[in-house]
């Protein structure tokens, strides 16, 4: 029982809420619609007015406009200016690195032609210096074979002349034939071995001391030179 009456008192609690919200939703006023502002008509002065102010400012922006664009020409014109005066030390830098070119091309072929002449000069310096070696060998090789010859008669000569000399048995020293009847071209037999005659051996006596002509030997006298034994042999 107790069940049912809760059930019933909730079916009544949410009928009476949804009358209610009818209720509320049916008392509520309807807005009423705005009405439109139309805007005024302007009259002429305004229109008059409006327009000169938008005149002025049309002319002040022309005016802006024209100043905007002088100064602008007049910084063309100067950047103008400085690009001629570059323009113009670009081309008198490229004129004088021309000439210097065209003048180190001159001198660079110049060098080069003295280059060849003097190399032209050398090998024919060496072709001179070449003949003239040939030459100086060639008189060379004929100053030797004469040179030789010349030894050779000096050899000839000398061996004759000592076959001579011994033939005639003569001082080597003064060349004189010995003698046994002249006292001074006697032949005296030196220590050493040596003979020569006994004017030579007093000539080169010194402090009782005789120099061999022959092997330059020092020997000591004991007595005069006339106290030598004399070289028969050689007479």
């Amino acid at each position: 029982m107790v069940r049912n009456n809760g059930r019933v008192k909730t079916k009544r609690a949410l009928t009476e809420n949804k009358n209610s919200q009818k209720e509320k939703t049916t008392s509520q006023p309807v807005p009423k619609k705005r009405k439109t502002e139309q805007p005024q008509e302007l009259n002429k002065q305004d229109e008059i007015r409006i327009l000169r102010e938008e005149l002025e400012k049309a002319e002040k922006e022309s005016r802006e406009a024209v100043q905007f664009i002088a100064e602008e020409t007049r910084r063309l014109k100067r950047e103008n200016v400085q690009l001629e005066d570059e323009i113009r030390d670009y081309g008198v830098e490229l004129r004088f690195i021309k000439i210097k070119t065209d003048r180190e091309l001159v001198w660079k072929t110049q060098e080069k032609e003295v280059l060849v002449k003097s190399l032209e000069k050398g090998d024919e310096a060496d072709r001179a210096d070449n003949d003239v070696f040939a030459r100086e060998e060639n008189i060379s090789q004929t100053y030797i074979e004469a040179i030789n010859n010349l030894k050779e008669q000096i050899k000839n000569s000398n061996m004759t002349a000592a076959r001579a000399m011994a033939s005639r048995k003569a001082c080597e020293m003064c060349q004189i034939e010995f003698n046994e009847n002249f006292n001074e071209s006697v032949p005296k037999i030196l220590p050493c071995g040596h003979t020569s005659c006994l004017g030579c051996i007093k000539k080169l006596l010194t402090d009782g001391h005789v120099r061999c002509p022959s092997d330059r030997w020092f020997t000591k006298l004991n007595g005069s030179p006339e106290s030598l034994p004399t070289n028969f042999a050689a007479l």
